[in-house]
């Protein structure tokens, strides 16, 4: 029994024998779930070094700049040895804390990111006095590294949508070792390429787009950018009746579908150009990404008569395919949801998402097929995922996306695991506050992590590591901070 055993041990015996008053502790825990971590509940040593272990030059920089911002004045010293050779697996580390020091190893600088996120997720100040004087950290041992390779959230920047509130989202995925974000921009882009396609008060501009990649850059998460080529060409909700082009600017009705425009018109030469130069204008403003996420989800059917007289497989297949090359011309690949590419009532789909039409699901067959499908389930639990395993079988790295179902969640992530699929990609919509948050975050990184991972949702975690982000952040407002805007939140939020 080593070291560690015996006083988890011996720490959990004068638990129990402390009586009945002690019983429901709530012990250190890091989010997500390490593979393996033994963390004692009672055996604390100050936090005062840090021995880093890694080949990465910029390891030891950036633990010493991050660890003067969270810790101030004690910060530990950071004493860089000679590292292990560099792996190739992102995100791997061992972090070991004993009665001495603190020992990270880890081969490459995200793998130190990940140390240090969950060392201050279980390090608290020195207690018995009333202003912080120190820090102490658990008798720990954890040896960790991530089970899926794309761990993602998509985060949508609504018209009414503040920087700081996506700031906040990015910053909790990085802290939760989820390593891609897409930012869909709904109305919110200050594009220079079309100024009319989107609202004139959008706060999404190109400095505060620079802004937050620098942030997420150096928290090691990468963003990736997003713009409808197909449906929900209005960059506003359906139920809204908005049109973020059209609405203060008529003069460009025939980009879109007639009929509300909601969708591009695929057989107006003009339509595809004008996105290909907004692909281009938005890649280049978030840094050229590896990726870029197209949309393409709950299209209508055409109602322009150029559309309707025209094969619409061909038009949609050749408005794809246009897309992506311009996505691969810049080095990147394309993403792109899933359910237009089923054909509605098919009975291989039941229980699932296909809202396509036998054109569209017929023009899919020609797709590239180094598209990245984003395969998005929000319902509950499943055994099996036929759409998963249809598009994984004609050759397309494929993605799980769940929204708020924490069964759904943790079983999309299992299947993910289990199969050996490219990651999970997970949604949050205008969910941004209360439990819906809470779960979003919390069950989606530990699903991504680990796959069955054990841990249930915990609300004062969360609140913690948002307060933590707020820190980060220098926030001073008080509607900035917790779950909710206010402390009395609106009845749609309390209803859900």
């Amino acid at each position: 029994m080593n070291r560690l055993t015996i006083s988890i041990f011996l720490g959990l015996l004068c638990l129990s024998a402390a009586g009945q008053a002690n019983k429901n502790i709530i012990a250190p825990a890091i989010c997500p779930e390490p593979v393996y971590s033994e963390i004692s509940p009672t055996d604390y040593v100050p936090l005062k070094t840090v021995i880093l272990s890694c080949p990465d030059e910029d390891a030891p920089i950036w633990a010493e700049k991050h660890l003067k911002e969270w810790y101030g004045k004690f910060a530990p010293e950071v004493i860089p040895v000679t590292g292990r050779k560099k792996v190739t697996e992102e995100g791997q580390y061992d972090l070991e804390i004993d009665s001495k020091e603190v020992k990270i190893k880890a081969g490459t600088l995200q793998g130190v990111r990940y140390a240090l996120y969950s060392l201050r997720q279980i390090a608290i100040p020195a207690r018995g006095t009333s202003e912080v004087r120190g820090w102490i950290v658990p008798v720990a041992s954890v040896k960790d590294s991530p089970g899926l390779s794309f761990r993602g959230i998509h985060i949508c920047w609504f018209h009414e949508t503040e920087p700081w509130e996506v700031e906040r989202l990015v910053r909790l995925a990085a802290y939760y070792k989820l390593n891609y974000a897409v930012i869909e921009p709904w109305g919110s882009f200050k594009s220079d390429v079309a100024p009319w396609y989107g609202w004139p008060d959008g706060s999404m501009t190109k400095d505060e787009v620079k802004r937050l990649k620098a942030i997420a850059d150096d928290l090691g998460i990468t963003l990736i950018p997003q713009i409808n080529v197909f449906g929900h060409a209005t960059m506003a909700r359906g139920g809204a009746g908005k049109h973020a082009g059209l609405d203060l600017d008529p003069e460009h009705q025939p980009l879109f579908e007639p009929s509300g425009g909601w969708n591009w018109c695929l057989s107006n030469p003009e339509a595809t150009k004008l996105i290909q130069d907004l692909i281009s204008e938005l890649h280049e403003a978030f840094g050229n990404p590896p990726y870029f996420h197209i949309g393409g989800d709950e299209a209508d059917p055409p109602s322009c008569p150029e559309c309707i007289k025209q094969p619409y497989s061909e038009l949609f297949l050749n408005h794809i395919k246009a897309i992506c090359e311009t996505v691969a011309a810049r080095g990147a690949k394309a993403m792109m949801w899933h359910d237009m590419l089923l054909e509605r009532g098919d009975a291989r789909w039941d229980g699932f998402y296909a809202n396509g039409t036998p054109e569209t699901a017929a023009g899919f067959l020609g797709f590239p097929r180094d598209i990245v499908i984003c395969d998005w389930f929000y319902g509950g639990a499943k055994d099996s995922y036929p759409t998963l395993d249809y598009f994984r079988g004609l050759g397309f790295p494929t993605l799980t996306c769940p929204w708020m179902d924490r069964s759904g969640t943790v079983s999309q992530g299992r299947y993910a695991h289990e199969t050996g699929m490219d990651g999970i990609l997970g949604t949050s919509w205008h969910h941004y506050f209360g439990e819906d948050l809470v779960s979003i975050y919390f069950t989606l990184a530990n699903a991504a992590w680990k796959k069955d991972p054990t841990y249930s949702r915990s609300s004062y975690l969360v609140q913690t590591h948002l307060r933590q982000v707020g820190w980060d952040m220098k926030v001073k407002d008080p509607r900035r901070t917790g779950v909710y805007y206010d402390e009395i939140p609106p009845e749609p939020f309390l209803n859900n």
